[in-house]
């Protein structure tokens, strides 16, 4: 049988009415206030897995150097990325998530 883990957090005195909320929003939807922060942690470690999204700034002195969002980023960072980018950029966008999506269909036939 699987236990439960119990652990604990804190915070500032300025962020109380924060939480309070918290604690409202959850009891109006039925969730505990425990699936909420495990869901948040879950998303959290998705995204930031494979490292912090922040660049250093000698990244930036590479040439071949492209800052991109993480791949689990929403949609609205990829749209406001793709916005800000230039033709060049955004067909090497495009081609990759061609690419990818090959690669991904591929692996569906072949697995």
């Amino acid at each position: 049988m699987k236990r439960n883990i119990v652990t604990s957090f804190s915070y500032k005195e300025e962020k109380e009415s924060m939480v309070e909320e918290f604690d409202r929003i959850a009891r109006r939807e039925g969730k505990g206030k425990s699936e909420l922060l495990v869901q948040l942690i879950e998303e959290y470690v998705k995204v930031h897995s494979s490292g912090n999204p922040s660049f250093t700034i000698d990244q930036f002195q590479d040439p071949s150097f492209q800052a991109v969002p993480a791949y689990y980023s929403n949609q609205e960072k990829w749209i406001n990325h793709y916005k800000n980018s230039n033709d060049r950029d955004r067909t090497n966008l495009r081609v990759k998530a061609m690419n990818i999506q090959k690669w991904f269909r591929m692996v569906d036939i072949n697995p």
